[in-house]
């Protein structure tokens, strides 16, 4: 943008010099003479996700052997009916969380846990000679 308002190069120019398209510098030119900055807005709204997760991590610790399935209809039954959610939903409630679902052998049972933090150090990334 400074480059634009200090050059005699008209837009295209400028905005194929830096390698941006010529509507995103025209906005950012405009935006800085309106306000005084072209600083980037703050980000607004966006989406929260409806899950309760003290509800869901209650659910985990009562059984923590349920598949993702059960624990979604066991989720749906106690929770508000506004509430209610899917089962990606809940997926991804568990993977923000830092849970994952644990598949075991046949002898075992299925199970909730707490990702574990990686316990061996990292490599320095070149090669020991």
């Amino acid at each position: 943008m400074r480059a634009y308002e200090t050059s005699d190069a008209g837009y295209t120019a400028v905005a194929h010099q830096f390698g941006v398209h010529r509507a995103t510098l025209i906005r950012w030119v405009q935006r800085a003479r309106s306000t005084g900055s072209a600083a980037a807005h703050r980000k607004r709204g966006g989406w929260t996700s409806p899950v309760d997760v003290e509800l869901l991590e209650r659910l985990i610790r009562e059984r923590p052997d349920m598949t993702t399935d059960e624990l979604t209809r066991a989720y749906n039954r106690e929770a508000a009916r506004a509430r209610r959610v899917h089962r990606s939903s809940v997926l991804r409630t568990l993977h923000r969380r830092e849970f994952v679902f644990k598949k075991n052998g046949r002898d075992r049972r299925n199970r909730i846990v707490r990702m574990s933090k990686p316990s061996a150090k990292p490599s320095s990334g070149g090669r020991d000679g």
